[in-house]
């Protein structure tokens, strides 16, 4: 019967093709939910994370010519494709348990650091995710490892969803970083720069000055007191007592 209804619509395909992007399903979980719908090639598996997009469309198009253009068009017009804090914590989970690798999980949360595919500004409504996806691992994933991973889904996590605080808190992940806060703003401390000079520090590394730097006000607390500073750090990087 040539007129009988295709088991799915390309709105099954839209969901689930949003799901990956913002991440709230692995490529793997994708591949797993294509093969219920439509048998897949032997390495499907095996495909590498950016290629889950186009398994996927290929997949739909198999079942019908024109869901690819329905696909394309939803997504070229989609609002909501950018990574999330749901998402990322998906994957970190996905990636601590081992069911990702570590570069899958690079893979997946820079897809959209290719040219031509931010739409621009607004793209990202959590400057912890943006932070995380557009300059923590494409920067400094080599120098991550799994404990960084697990410091950073403990961060997301945080029942406080200060995401200025998150951010802080994801920069301070590495040593290197939290070396840098205590030289910095132990200078501020000591009373050495003033608050103008030391937003040449904030707006590097943070992105704020410290008008919106969320740490200010215990930082100008401990003034003359930088002994008190580890501690602040402590606090500032969401580390462990």
């Amino acid at each position: 019967m040539k007129n009988e209804m295709s088991p799915v619509t390309s709105v099954y395909f839209v969901t689930l093709l949003k799901a990956y992007l913002r991440g709230t399903k692995t490529g793997q979980e994708v591949i797993e939910d294509l093969r219920g719908v439509s048998p897949l090639p032997d390495q499907a598996g095996e495909e590498a994370q950016p290629e889950v997009s186009r398994l996927l469309i290929q997949t739909a198009s198999k079942i019908n010519e024109d869901y690819y253009q329905d696909i394309v068009t939803a997504i070229s017009h989609a609002t909501d494709t950018a990574p999330t804090r749901e998402g990322v914590i998906h994957q970190l989970e996905a990636l601590l348990t081992g069911y990702i690798t570590t570069e899958q999980l690079i893979q997946w949360a820079t897809w959209h650091n290719e040219p031509d595919t931010d739409n621009g500004a607004g793209f990202f409504n959590d400057i912890a995710v943006d932070y995380f996806c557009t300059q923590l691992l494409p920067a400094s994933a080599t120098e991550l490892h799994l404990s960084h991973y697990k410091q950073a889904l403990k961060i997301f996590r945080t029942d406080t969803h200060n995401k200025l605080k998150d951010k802080v808190a994801l920069v301070l992940l590495s040593e290197k970083e939290r070396q840098r806060f205590l030289f910095y703003l132990g200078d501020f401390v000591q009373g050495h720069t003033s608050p103008e000079q030391l937003d040449v520090y904030l707006l590097h590394k943070f992105g704020m000055d410290h008008h919106s730097f969320p740490y200010m006000s215990p930082l100008s607390a401990i003034m003359h007191e930088p002994g008190k500073l580890p501690a602040l750090l402590q606090i500032a990087a969401m580390a462990e007592e």
